[in-house]
């Protein structure tokens, strides 16, 4: 039996809208109003320290954003999927922006766990190796979910 899974999401500024949204207000307040951190009556840090550690912060929410939006970029190029056949799997690897091909059998893992806070499902290989699969590149949660019920059979 072969089942196949597509590995290119078509929505990922969508999908990640609530972030791109918060790392650009972190960036523009802190210039546009600066304001300090006050307890009571005691300051506790001045607008220029808060203002930089805000916008370093809005910086990275950006830069995560821009990084799956260009990882999915290179994967829907490439028409990326991942294919489960019976005992093997393959799966894409990016590299440097180009897709090659990765494998393993059902019978080189040695567990699955699934982070629903960050969205990823990491299968351990018996050989100490670690694979993350992101679920915004697959077409949705329930895809993802009946991927990683495969990989338990």
């Amino acid at each position: 039996m072969k089942q196949t899974f597509s590995y290119c999401s078509k929505s990922v500024l969508k999908d990640n809208m609530t972030e791109l949204a918060i790392g650009i207000a972190l960036v523009v307040v802190p210039i546009v109003y600066p304001f300090g951190i006050k307890i009571g009556a005691t300051r506790i840090l001045g607008p220029v320290p808060t203002a930089i550690i805000l916008i370093l912060v809005g910086l990275y929410m950006l830069f995560k954003v821009f990084n799956k939006y260009r990882q999915s970029r290179a994967l829907a190029a490439q028409n990326c999927s991942i294919t489960v056949e019976d005992e093997k799997i393959t799966y894409p690897i990016l590299k440097k922006g180009t897709a090659t091909e990765g494998s393993f059998t059902k019978s080189d893992i040695s567990g699955l766990n699934y982070d629903q806070d960050n969205g990823i499902l990491t299968v351990a290989l018996n050989n100490g190796e670690a694979i993350k699969f992101d679920v915004d590149f697959f077409e949705s949660l329930d895809r993802l979910k009946e991927f990683a019920e495969l990989l338990k059979k």
